[in-house]
């Protein structure tokens, strides 16, 4: 990084907020969204101090930004596969398989990419954190696609009841984290046994396993006397 930290150039204004994006991509995944300041971002940037607001308007604004740059491109290309097993199934239901790996595939195709490493530590950190206006973030930039997901999905499994496809959901969500964000504790426990499957072989791994989950039977449960 040059000493001298460039002002701000409406006339590269493309390359400047993307340096700003990558910049703070990089420390919202190393120090977490709380701890990394507009200050440091700016120097990691090389930017002035007045850049973040010229081109974003603040820190959250910032965030919510590079949600924007890596979610369209994965949400484009599962609206796609998505579209295409509606196709296929035409009046009937769609088949569980394929819409699970629409679903899964442009995630973890994106995790395994050198650009999708920090967005995914970023996503794991900002879905969990206890302020709602970052978990919002995370939910906005996903809703609209995992809405039609799921409506797919309860037509793919009738036999579902809610509260049996709401736990479901909750394994399904949980799976595809874990296996996105590596975080190594399968490694500690077993060494590292994962094969160096590629992003095509670890889809099928998980795709296989969600599926089983969805086509286990439902558990009969009581239902809870009305007072």
């Amino acid at each position: 990084m040059s000493a001298a930290l460039q002002p701000v150039d409406p006339a590269n204004d493309t390359q400047t907020r993307q340096r700003i994006l990558l910049a703070a991509e990089r420390l919202f995944a190393r120090l977490g969204y709380g701890a990394t300041s507009l200050r440091a971002i700016m120097a990691e940037a090389n930017v002035n101090t007045a850049s973040v607001h010229y081109y974003f308007g603040g820190k959250a604004a910032l965030l919510r930004a590079i949600f924007d740059m890596r979610v369209g491109a994965t949400n484009a290309e599962r609206e796609q596969l998505l579209d295409e097993c509606e196709r296929a199934a035409g009046k009937r239901a769609p088949q569980l398989r394929g819409l699970l790996e629409a679903f899964f595939g442009p995630a973890i195709r994106m995790s395994r990419s050198a650009e999708g490493q920090d967005f995914n530590q970023i996503t794991a950190l900002c879905s969990v954190d206890p302020d709602p206006e970052l978990r919002k973030i995370v939910h906005d930039a996903y809703d609209q696609l995992a809405r039609r997901f799921i409506t797919l999905l309860r037509r793919a499994c009738p036999q579902l009841d809610e509260s049996t496809l709401y736990w479901r959901l909750h394994c399904m969500y949980g799976s595809m984290m874990y296996v996105r964000t590596q975080n190594g504790r399968v490694d500690y426990l077993l060494g590292d046994a994962s094969g160096g499957l590629t992003a095509e072989e670890i889809l099928d791994e998980l795709v296989a396993f969600v599926e089983a989950g969805f086509l286990a039977p439902a558990k009969a449960r009581p239902r809870k006397k009305s007072r």
